[in-house]
């Protein structure tokens, strides 16, 4: 794994962590998660996330575990479809994730033939 790939895992990690987002749902949350940093750059995990969490936001308690996975990995497979479409700004990241937006820039940035980061 090269260093830049621990970041943007780490990076993923932090924003599980943050919001406790496996729920009580551990190694089944681990090996979705797994599946999806297989089909999906983390970057894009990461705003999918992002997303996810401003999607559910209004829901008491938040969907955690497996519930918070299904509606990222929708999500997800229709920005797969039909190109990312976010409507966070950067700093709509940074303030739902603490983290810098810029690798999520660059992520997006990349030609549509150039492989993505993972």
């Amino acid at each position: 794994m090269t260093l830049e790939e621990r970041v943007s895992w780490q990076r993923v990690a932090y924003i599980v962590e943050s919001y406790e987002l496996a729920g009580d749902d551990g190694e089944t949350f681990d090996a979705y998660l797994a599946e999806l940093m297989e089909r999906h750059a983390l970057p894009i995990i990461e705003l999918a996330f992002a997303e996810s969490i401003l999607d559910l936001w209004t829901v008491i308690p938040l969907p955690r575990g497996i519930q918070f996975l299904d509606h990222t990995s929708q999500l997800l497979q229709e920005w797969t479809d039909n190109g990312v479409s976010s409507r966070l700004m950067p700093s709509d990241f940074k303030q739902i994730t603490g983290l810098d937006p810029a690798p999520i820039i660059q992520a997006l940035q990349l030609p549509a033939s150039q492989p993505q980061v993972r």
